[in-house]
Order: C-alpha cells, then sequence, then structure tokens
C-alpha cells in the first residue's frame, strides 16, 4: 500500500470513528448484563438458519451435545427448538416485531414451547415497538437482555473497545453479525457456525417487470419457499443495488468479526458445507 493510500485509509478510519462517536449516545443505551451460562462456556454453536442445518443436526447431534447452542429469528417455529433446547437465543430482524405476523410467530413461539432456562438477546431498538414484550415476558424461563446494533467503524483500537463494552458491532445488515459479536462478548473461546449457507447470489433474480426476486431457503421452510421480493424496514422491497451492497457489507463485517476474535485469543469456526463466507477458518465435522 502506497503513502497515498495510507492516508486515505487512516482519513477514512478517523471520519467512520467519529461519525461512530456520534451514533453511540444517539442511538445505543446501557447493555444488560450478560448471563450466567450453565454447562460448557467454552464452545458455543450459533444455529443459522440456512437449509444446511437439518442434515448438519442429523449427522451430528453428538458434537452439539456437549456445546452451548444459540439459535437466531425464527428457529423457534420449528420442531428442533424443543429438541435442541438452546439456552441462548437472538432476535435481530425489524420486521420481528414490526410485522404482526412474524411477531406472533417468534415470540408467541418462544412464549408457549419454552419450558427450560432460555436467555433471549433482543436489540434496544425494539424497545420503541414493545408489543413482542408481554409475549414473552408472561413465561418466567425467559431472561430478556437488551443489546445494542449501533453500527460502528473506524480505528480497529476503538472498534475493539466499543465492540466489547456492547455499545455497538459491525453493520448488522444480518441476525448471524450480532450473534457472533454477542457470542464474543462472552466466556466462549470457540464460536462454531452451523447453518451459515449464505448461499443467496444465485438465487437472485429480476423479473420482465423489474421486481427483485430471492429465494431465501432456510431449514424449515426449504421444500415450501418460493422468490419473493425482499423486504426493507419500511416495507418496501428492496432494489437489486440494495441487496447487493447489504451482502458486501455483511460479508465485509465478518472480516472485522474474525479480526476481533483473534484479537481476543478465540476462533470462529464454519462448520456449514457448502457455505458462502470466506472469513472464517472452516472444519469439516
Amino acid at each position: 500500500m502506497g503513502k497515498l493510500d495510507s492516508l486515505m485509509k487512516w482519513g477514512s478510519n478517523l471520519e467512520q470513528t467519529i461519525l461512530s462517536l456520534v451514533k453511540i449516545p444517539l442511538l445505543s443505551r446501557r447493555p444488560s448484563p450478560l448471563p450466567a451460562l450453565s454447562g460448557n462456556n467454552g464452545e458455543v454453536v450459533i444455529l443459522a438458519n440456512g437449509p444446511s442445518l437439518s442434515s448438519t443436526v442429523e449427522q451430528h447431534r453428538s458434537f452439539l451435545a456437549d456445546k452451548t447452542l444459540l439459535a437466531v429469528n425464527l428457529f423457534a417455529t420449528s420442531p428442533l427448538f424443543t429438541e435442541l433446547r438452546p439456552e441462548l437465543y437472538i432476535i435481530a430482524d425489524p420486521l420481528f416485531w414490526i410485522v404482526d405476523e412474524k411477531r406472533e410467530a417468534v415470540f408467541g413461539s418462544l412464549a408457549s414451547k419454552t419450558d427450560w432456562p432460555l436467555h433471549l438477546f433482543v436489540p434496544a431498538r425494539a424497545l420503541a415497538d414493545d408489543k413482542w414484550r408481554p409475549m414473552v415476558e408472561k413465561n418466567p424461563d425467559i431472561k430478556v437482555h437488551i443489546y445494542n446494533t449501533t453500527p460502528v467503524e473506524g480505528f480497529f483500537p476503538f472498534e475493539k473497545w466499543v465492540y466489547r463494552h456492547g455499545l455497538g458491532m459491525p453493520r448488522p445488515h444480518n441476525v448471524l453479525i450480532p450473534a457472533i459479536a454477542t457470542s464474543l462478548r462472552m466466556p466462549f473461546k470457540r464460536i462454531y457456525l452451523a447453518g451459515a449457507d449464505h448461499s443467496w447470489l444465485p438465487e437472485i433474480s429480476v423479473t420482465d417487470d423489474n421486481e427483485v426476486l430471492m429465494h431465501q431457503k432456510h431449514f424449515y421452510d426449504r421444500d415450501s419457499s418460493k422468490a419473493d421480493t425482499v423486504k426493507k424496514e419500511n416495507l418496501d422491497s428492496a432494489r437489486l443495488h440494495t441487496i447487493l451492497y447489504h451482502m458486501h457489507v455483511a460479508f465485509k463485517a465478518y472480516f472485522t468479526l474474525r479480526d476481533y476474535a483473534h484479537s481476543m485469543g478465540k476462533e470462529i469456526i464454519n462448520i456449514t458445507p457448502g457455505s458462502f463466507i470466506d472469513a472464517f477458518k472452516r472444519e469439516k465435522l
């Protein structure tokens, strides 16, 4: 890297650091205390909802048996939720507390099915529309923890400090990013990713009416799902450039999380067969 490139990168980091310093007091709040976990605190498996998760669980239950499990988003609507009984659960997509049907699907399932200690992480921004809260608070087995999704970038030492204190994270354009960032704040030394297929690129199409469709397959609906528009937080359909930009931001964020993990002597390991994520070490089970 030449001197000019280095100077431009330093200037960009300075600008992002200043912007982040403005965003944190405006968007972040004091995060909830981290939970005291039972069992093995050294390893966690994040159960992402990609189509490969079913086969991973079927073939490698013994691998999951002695590890803390973290589930995400709509996992509670599947039979695997009560079979695996994850100790951690994280919600990220705003549609899960904005759209009535999705809110009932996630929080209703959590409230009715959970009969074991469950730590539920919900973004601070969800407190502005907290119709979800009475649904889970009636279940004494669910403990709600508030975390911050404030996007923070800048000089790496600054990023590390913010991430460690839970005041922000890399841009959370999908639930796996807050799931990893939250896991890194806990005592886990090894963080495994299962069901993190991220194989969306071949599933994008554009109709003759310029409607952008993406077939987002999950382990619980891979035989019934179909291509559909991608909804933004305002419920408008996303255009192609927006979808591709969000993918760019997400895949870039994984490299930030990888470097953050290495700086703490921790490791993120992708055990998802055929995953498109190119940031993390891979292992075959």
